[in-house]
């Protein structure tokens, strides 16, 4: 299946997700999820029976406008400025005539105040300024599944063809027909198509985030083909071709570099402000920058195979998230406006009967309003634009919401379990002592310098000086390495190692033992001359985070491989009572279920790789590391990088953003609970009542935005927790 995102224009609500998705539910081949705050459809669809042009048409057809070009959607923006503006200049004399039909003492013309002229000045403003309004309500109607566009049209119409016949009615009367309502047509149109206005501009800003991930990504590459160079389009790149990058270059797509190194730009992927070396064979990210020399790589993914890519449908997918709260309201949504028709009846029949004038006209106005006040746009977009908002936040702090559980089960995690490796510690072993004589370093850097076990890396990274040339290199599996050095014989290992060849060894290791150190010893011609101490220490902010999961009533864990005396040296560290160890990783699943036999909701954290079946097995999944794509698939929140605070605000964000939702599900039900017995009852004009419809969508809207204050609790001096 390929995936295609499209924006169309005239999204304004759930209840037009709801048209898009049920049309697409009938066609075979493809589904369709909308994305109601960035106006975006997502598709999924076999390639050999739709495209983008067909998809399109069907959009079309339905009466929604796709945009598929930046050239396009600045046109539709200017087309719907133009729309706009020829319909509040045409509402603005009957809006003349509004005030004085509200018994404000002003002077209107009187042929503004005959029936025929307002007429042809409402025809155009109902008929072609609310065009889409009818389109859609039909389309609502097909699918059932009835919105704010079949309450417009009910209401404008209404009022229109009850206007009409009240002229005709009145057609010897010149001027003040105060029965007639062609201003409250034009006035509700203009408000709904001004209130949609301002909600897409401040909707726009709800999707911040993911605009400035389309933004990142490269649009042309630099092809290394036959021995020439030239510029091509990222989409007609392959996976396997060559590509260079100069410096101060984006990296157009994912790769592997097979010539030069370069220092390149990550923090777009991991947050981490320093550049990272690269060299031969290393892995490079598209949409990363290179930043000191040129490059040339080999691509190994393209298109939605790309990290960048994989990101976006994260953030796009966290937009569709529901919570049980929202689905609730989407039922009450879906019988909203077959409530509202019938409230509108029976205002209609109890003002007739009732009213003080007892006629028709007396009954018409609160019906129209009623109609009109009703708002089920703010129910509809309670959740998506809050959670837009929190994602956008989030992913700004390097974190990635995945799962749609995760912002109503934050607030129930009783108990967090880590991997310990990589986790809880920095997860690459340090030197952190040499005992004996330092000029013997340069055999032990020499020896490892042949190998590729993190040990390995750990010396060379603390012995960064020129080494020794070394014949009969061979590996001790389990023990350690071997070599011949200066016609000598060199052995670096365990202690197990030494013992087994006999070597003279006179250090003590008695201080080391019982605190999560590795010792490793290198033997010279059968005799010890240092004493290596390596240890993976744990990360700066370990300890203060549990402290505050403690301090929460939240139950940490610690699951790791290490063996009993490592795992429980590094538990004690961080006060950790609960451990688990020797474990292998399939084990990993087994010992997260049994602790949710105990606990309530159970979250792990993990690096992501080999802890994928635990990830999948705790209620949150926190997967810690670069953006992996296993890491993307497993995880609840991906942890753009390893900074342990992120699990603390991504608890806190996900609190904050549910509260918000539902603070907007308290206004939308508060809304329509006040404005709709007002309207019954005659308070409201239904000229007015178009205000307030649009109002009511635009508050949810802010409030989401004010999500954008949010501070985290983690946030101190020196940026740490």
């Amino acid at each position: 299946m390929t995936r295609k995102t499209i924006k169309v224009s005239n999204i304004t609500c759930a209840q037009c997700a709801k048209s898009i998705e049920s049309y697409f539910d009938e066609l075979e081949s493809i589904d369709a999820k909308v994305l109601v705050t960035s106006k975006k459809v997502i598709f999924n669809y076999d390639e050999e029976t739709y495209d983008t042009l067909k998809i399109a048409d069907h959009l079309r057809v339905i009466g929604y406008h796709p945009i598929l070009t930046s050239e396009a959607h600045e046109k539709a923006k200017k087309r719907e400025q133009i729309d706009l503006l020829i319909t509040i200049i045409l509402t603005l004399p009957l809006l003349w005539t509004m005030f004085a039909h509200l018994g404000f003492n002003i002077f209107v013309p009187e042929i503004l105040m005959n029936g025929w002229l307002q007429l042809a000045i409402t025809t155009p403003i109902l008929f072609y300024s609310g065009r889409h309004f009818f389109k859609q309500a039909y389309h609502q109607v097909k699918a059932r599944n009835l919105g704010m566009d079949a309450l417009v049209v009910m209401g404008t119409s209404a009022a229109y063809l009850f206007s009409i016949y009240q002229t005709i009615i009145h057609r010897d009367h010149f001027h003040m027909m105060p029965d007639l309502y062609f201003e409250t047509t034009a006035v509700i149109i203009t408000m709904v198509l001004l209130g949609n206005y301002f909600e897409s501009r401040v909707k726009e800003k709800t999707s911040d985030a993911l605009q400035s991930l389309v933004r990142l990504g490269a649009k042309e590459a630099r092809l290394f083909k036959d021995g020439k160079t030239s510029m091509v389009s990222i989409d007609d790149i392959l996976p396997g071709d060559e590509l260079i990058i100069l410096a101060n270059e984006k990296v157009p797509l994912d790769g592997i570099v097979i010539e030069g190194s370069s220092y390149i730009d990550e923090s777009m992927l991991t947050g981490e402000p320093m550049p990272v070396a690269k060299k031969l064979e290393d892995k490079v990210v598209g949409s990363s920058m290179n930043i000191v020399n040129t490059i040339k790589i080999r691509v190994t993914a393209v298109g939605s195979d790309t990290i960048l890519s994989k990101i976006i449908k994260t953030v796009e997918d966290t937009a569709l998230i529901k919570p049980k709260a929202q689905r609730i309201a989407d039922k009450i949504a879906s019988l909203f406006v077959p409530i509202v028709v019938v409230i509108s009846l029976l205002t209609f029949i109890l003002w007739t009967i009732f009213g003080e004038s007892g006629n028709i006209a007396s009954a018409f106005a609160p019906a129209v309003a009623v109609l009109v006040i009703s708002c089920p746009c703010a129910l509809g977009l309670a959740t998506p634009t809050s959670i837009s908002v929190g994602s956008g936040i989030a992913f700004k702090s390097g974190i990635l919401y995945k799962g749609g559980e995760f912002f109503e089960l934050a607030n129930k995690i009783d108990a967090i379990a880590f991997d310990k490796t990589g986790t809880l510690t920095k997860g690459h072993p340090e030197v952190i002592e040499v005992v004996g004589d330092s000029s013997h370093m340069i055999f032990t850097a020499s020896l490892e310098s042949h190998s590729n076990h993190p040990i390995a890396k750990s010396i060379l990274d603390y012995y960064d000086r020129d080494i020794l040339e070394i014949k009969d290199f061979s590996v001790l599996i389990g023990l350690g390495v071997k070599g011949i050095i200066n016609d000598k014989m060199v052995y670096v290992g365990s202690k197990k190692l030494m013992e087994s060849i006999q070597a003279k060894n006179t250090f003590d290791d008695q201080a080391y033992i019982g605190k999560g150190y590795t010792i490793f010893y290198t033997a010279i011609d059968q005799e010890v001359v240092n004493m290596i101490v390596i240890s993976d220490p744990l990360k700066p902010d370990a300890k203060h985070m549990i402290e505050i999961l403690k301090s929460r009533g939240i139950t940490p864990y610690m699951i790791t491989g290490d063996q009993e005396e490592t795992a429980r040296y590094i538990a004690n560290q961080l006060s950790i009572e609960h451990i688990y160890f020797d474990v292998l990783p399939h084990e990993k699943a087994e010992i997260i279920q049994k602790i949710r036999e105990e606990k309530q909701v159970v979250a792990f954290v993990g690096d992501g790789i080999n802890d994928a079946p635990a990830l999948k097995m705790a209620d949150v999944g926190f997967a810690v590391g670069s953006g992996s794509d296993i890491a993307i698939d497993t995880s609840d929140v991906t942890l753009m990088h390893t900074d342990l605070k992120l699990v603390i605000d991504a608890i806190d964000l996900s609190l904050a953003t549910l509260k918000n939702i539902y603070l907007n599900f308290f206004w939308a039900f508060a809304y329509n609970t006040v404005m709709i017995p007002l309207a019954a009852l005659g308070y409201l004009n239904p000229s007015l009542a178009g205000i307030g419809m649009g109002f009511s969508s635009i508050m949810v809207v802010l409030n989401a935005l004010s999500l954008k204050r949010f501070k985290f609790k983690t946030e101190a001096k020196g940026g740490t927790i």
